[in-house]
């Protein structure tokens, strides 16, 4: 399994309106991708980042996805606009309790 991070920039002015285009028509999008397995949505308490985790089967399949975002073209007009996308690896912390990781 790959996993995407993704990053929007949101206008906080706008923020309702952004939430609305993620569930009407992004969240809808990614779950059509081949090979989508699950995602996560978080908005930030300042309402100015979404940060999104999407599972794909294959490297490939998060790749494909990957570019798609990524050629969506920078609009200072829209009330969202790509920040980054990222593959990342989980690297299994959240069951190792008690790991300290500040020394």
């Amino acid at each position: 399994m790959t996993t995407l991070l993704i990053s929007l920039d949101l206008d906080p002015d706008r923020a309702d309106e952004v939430v609305r285009l993620l569930r009407s028509e992004m969240a809808p999008w990614m779950r059509q991708q081949p090979g989508f397995v699950s995602s996560h949505w978080f908005l930030a308490d300042d309402r100015q980042h979404c940060t999104i985790t999407v599972d794909f089967e294959s490297e490939a399949e998060a790749a494909d996805v990957a570019r798609a975002t990524l050629a969506l073209p920078s609009n200072v007009a829209r009330s969202w606009n790509v920040g980054r996308v990222e593959t990342v690896a989980d690297l299994g912390f959240a069951s190792t309790p008690g790991l300290r990781l500040d020394g």
